[in-house]
């Protein structure tokens, strides 16, 4: 089972953020168990969640993340990789991508952990 612990706050937060335009405030913070002002109040990066709120954020990100569309997973991650790579030339940004993105991969195997669904959804086709 994965720990809520090891899911980064803006990851959460992105996450958050995009269930609620697909809904509503009030109907996340039901489904997390929340009010609706602490949601959006974490939504809008006005507070950091205290550990009792990040806990129910993050067992409710876990269970949610797996039914969520691959946009909704992989972006928090593409605007990072973006962000780390933003001084690479454009012709050369892709190639860059793909070998941060093997390296990741990588890391994740040496250490016999299963790669997590963003870093599948990122990166190109193996074959």
């Amino acid at each position: 089972m994965k720990d809520y612990r090891n899911v980064p706050i803006e990851v959460l937060r992105d996450f958050t953020r995009t269930q609620t335009e697909i809904t509503s405030i009030r109907s996340v913070a039901d489904e997390v168990g929340l009010g609706r002002s602490t949601l959006h109040k974490f939504i809008l990066g006005r507070t950091n969640p205290q550990p009792r709120v990040r806990r129910l954020l993050g067992l409710w990100y876990l269970d949610k993340v797996e039914k969520a569309h691959d946009i909704d997973v992989a972006r928090p991650y593409a605007a990072a990789l973006q962000i780390l790579l933003s001084e690479i030339p454009q012709e050369r940004r892709r190639a860059a991508e793909n070998e941060v993105l093997d390296a990741l991969a990588q890391t994740h195997s040496q250490s016999g952990a299963t790669p997590p669904r963003w870093l599948e959804l990122l990166r190109p086709e193996q074959g």
